[in-house]
């Protein structure tokens, strides 16, 4: 009942808004407003509506031409208005003359005030000239005096001065000429006496000195020629390797470090000195008995000038005897300075010393002393340096053996330590040893020269 009720008044809803609707659209319209548009006529005024109100003039843009407005023409503009101007030229003012005009009179002399005029400056009289010289008064005299004859020993060498003016007296003859020329005939023959004398007695001093003090004769040969170890003929068709090992104070007389386990060691080997050990030259004439090559281990410290570098190399020298050359340290060395590292390869060059260098950029030094004809060369690897184990040496020094053979020759680094003697001990029995000429330094050093 409750469905029914709400479906018929829905349903009458729906009819009621449709009979709305339909009453909506045929309903009559709203009538159009009533629209009275008065367009202007000939006449120039607007007709009047039926309301008579009054209506806005139309536009004279928008006019058509009929019923357009009559506009006056403009007239044109003359210049009648200018007709009564002044056009008369200006008259010239006249002034008076200068007839009545008198010159003032001239200023009292009690007025205080009185006009000064400057002097001329006259040149003042000219300075007499210094007087000259007389020239009969001028005495130069051309022998000058001699200082007297010092007083020596009968048996120093020098006569007495009795004697020599004996000797004079009868060897320069008298003469008519000048004083001048006697006194320079007499000083230059007292001179060869003097030097023929002095000259005894420097000789009869020098003699007695080298007597007393023998002098060892010079190198015939140059260091990195004399002190080089004596090998047999390397193979030229394997390129070259050298093993250097450095000696910071290792004990000598052990048994796998020692000079008994070096003594039989399969090929030969180098040996740097630290040149600031106490015993390095102990060290070095051990070495050389065993005829094994030294060399002197150098590093400068840091901002050492030219100079230091000459007398630290002359140390290091004197340091390490019978030194084929230098090995440039692991610390500073001496390549943090161009004019440096120049002074080092020319004292070594001059010296006739070799130079094994740390390996550093471009090694640019290397190549400056190769081009001045210097034995030098460069570290491939410092293959111990951090205490490495016996198989990590073995394999760097196959990568040597192998970069050998591009280069023609390399250099290793290393240290007299067990691990590092045991190493190279393993190594040399391998194949790969076979195939490089191990060789002392000095020999590879020379080969980069051409030598």
């Amino acid at each position: 009942m409750a469905r029914g009720f709400l479906s018929g008044a829905v349903t009458g809803a729906v009819i009621g808004l449709g009979a709305v609707g339909l009453v909506s659209v045929v309903a009559d319209n709203a009538p159009a407003p009533d629209m009275d548009v008065n367009a202007p006529v000939a006449g120039g005024a607007p007709q009047a509506s039926s309301t008579d109100s009054p209506q806005p003039a139309g536009d004279a843009d928008l006019a058509t031409e009929a019923g357009a407005p009559k506009v006056t023409k403009p007239e044109a503009d003359d210049v009648a208005s200018l007709a009564d101007a002044d056009t008369l030229a200006p008259v010239r003012p006249e002034t008076g003359g200068t007839s009545g005009i008198e010159t003032p009179a001239p200023p009292d002399a009690e007025s205080g005030v009185q006009v000064q005029t400057d002097a001329p400056v006259l040149p003042s009289p000219q300075a007499s000239l210094p007087a000259q010289p007389d020239a009969d008064a001028l005495s130069i005299s051309t022998e000058p005096a001699q200082p007297p004859a010092p007083d020596v020993a009968a048996d120093s060498g020098f006569e007495t001065a009795e004697t020599d003016a004996q000797a004079e007296s009868a060897e320069v003859p008298e003469a008519a000429d000048p004083a001048t020329t006697e006194t320079t005939e007499t000083e230059t023959e007292t001179a060869p006496r003097m030097e023929q004398r002095v000259g005894s007695l420097v000789d009869r001093d020098a003699a007695a000195q080298a007597e007393a003090t023998p002098v060892d004769p010079p190198l015939a040969q140059k260091p990195i020629d004399a002190y080089a170890s004596d090998v047999d003929a390397l193979d030229p068709s394997k390129p070259m390797m050298s093993i250097v090992l450095i000696d910071s104070g290792a004990d000598l007389s052990g048994d796998t470090v020692g000079l008994a386990a070096l003594r039989s060691f399969p090929y030969p080997l180098s040996f740097a000195i630290d040149a600031n050990l106490p015993d390095a030259a102990e060290r070095a004439a051990a070495y050389r008995a065993e005829g094994l090559e030294v060399l002197a281990m150098v590093d400068l410290p840091a901002g050492a000038t030219p100079t230091d570098a000459e007398v630290s190399i002359a140390a290091a020298l004197n340091a390490v005897p019978e030194a084929i050359g230098v090995l440039e340290g692991t610390g500073a060395g001496f390549q943090a300075d161009r004019a440096v590292s120049d002074q080092v390869v020319s004292i070594l060059g001059s010296g006739g010393y070799g130079i094994v260098m740390q390996s550093k950029g471009l090694n640019t030094a290397q190549k400056l002393a190769l081009r001045e004809g210097v034995p030098a060369a460069t570290v491939f690897r410092d293959f111990d340096s951090a205490d490495q184990t016996p198989t990590v040496i073995r394999r760097f020094l196959d990568q040597a053996a192998f970069r050998a053979g591009q280069e023609g020759g390399v250099v290793m680094l290393g240290r007299v330590r067990p691990d590092t003697i045991s190493a190279l001990l393993l190594w040399g029995l391998q194949d790969r040893a076979e195939r490089v000429a191990l060789s002392p330094v000095s020999r590879l050093l020379k080969a980069q020269v051409g030598e």
